[in-house]
């Protein structure tokens, strides 16, 4: 049998009353939702899904990205040095760093209150 682990999640109140909502309408626990969001990142090796806010612009992120990246490049503060030699020298994943600016814009973090 294979090892299983547990992961905690924080959820907004209101999202996940309406998420488990749907799970029982399509006959699912909350627990088989996230098995079943798991196997297909795994299989697809991205998120299975297009991620749709209406308060972001995707475009327009990666622009804010490249502008800040360039501007860092030109002028880099000196707290900031090693952050923008981890941008510069790709050694940050991108995906990674796109998502902490996601989580930014929209007021999400990892961190508990």
């Amino acid at each position: 049998m294979r090892k299983t682990e547990v992961y905690q999640v924080r959820l907004d109140s209101h999202e996940k009353k309406q998420a488990f909502a749907v799970f029982k309408q399509l006959g699912i626990t909350p627990a088989q939702a996230v098995r079943l969001f798991f196997k297909q990142v795994v299989l697809t090796k991205s998120i299975p899904f297009a991620i749709e806010n209406q308060n972001i612009d995707m475009e327009q992120l990666l622009k804010l990205r490249k502008i800040k990246s360039q501007s860092s490049a030109v002028n880099p503060r000196e707290n900031d040095q090693a952050d923008n030699d981890l941008l510069m020298d790709n050694h940050m994943d991108d995906h990674e760093a796109l998502f902490d600016e996601l989580n930014a814009l929209l007021g999400e973090s990892d961190q508990a209150p």
